[in-house]
């Protein structure tokens, strides 16, 4: 595919695994097509380290806390790909390497995200913003995270489901799940 492309971003949710004595973050993200009739939803799962990723394939409990969520819709900020790709193929729901910023305050009401460093299934290196409503500031905050994108499902775009976030088992069991 070649040719330049405009999708759409904002945040649904962000989550704190607890697998004792690591956290794992997790945040939700969609992409919608520039006429908004289809929404492609993402997941990025931050990195553990090897005795992090351990812990949390052996923890029974795992505490999951979300720091972010939105009520609606949100402010859609814009994204023109330089390489044209489908709405399924900003990452790979095996996983696709990428960075995580989270710009927030103790008392900021809204929290920036920022996905760098993701290579695309067309090869092109993207960097893109979006927002959600805080609930609470996580951490690590205002740095690079090293986690994976991972491609949830495609949808017909409703605005007002759009709070619900993904709704198919395979998504459910990637967001909710310890091993990623």
């Amino acid at each position: 595919m070649s040719g330049e492309v405009k999708y759409w971003f904002t945040g649904q949710a962000g989550y704190e695994m607890d697998c004792g004595a690591h956290k794992k973050l997790r945040v939700v993200f969609a992409m919608i097509d520039e006429d908004k009739t289809s929404i492609g939803w993402y997941l990025f799962a931050s990195k553990a380290d090897a005795k992090g990723q351990k812990e949390c394939e052996t923890t029974d409990v795992l505490i999951t806390d979300q720091f972010a969520h939105r009520d609606d819709i949100g402010r859609l900020i814009p994204h023109t790909f330089k390489k044209k790709i489908a709405i399924d193929e900003l990452a790979s729901p095996k996983g696709t390497f990428a960075t995580l910023s989270i710009e927030a305050t103790k008392t900021s009401r809204l929290m920036g995200c920022r996905i760098a460093r993701l290579k695309t299934k067309a090869g092109e290196t993207v960097t893109f913003p979006f927002g959600m409503q805080q609930d609470w500031k996580p951490s690590p905050t205002d740095t690079e995270i090293d986690g994976r994108v991972f491609f949830l499902e495609k949808a017909s775009f409703e605005e007002k489901k759009f709070p619900l976030g993904p709704q198919g088992k395979d998504a459910k069991v990637k967001i909710d799940g310890a091993v990623l």
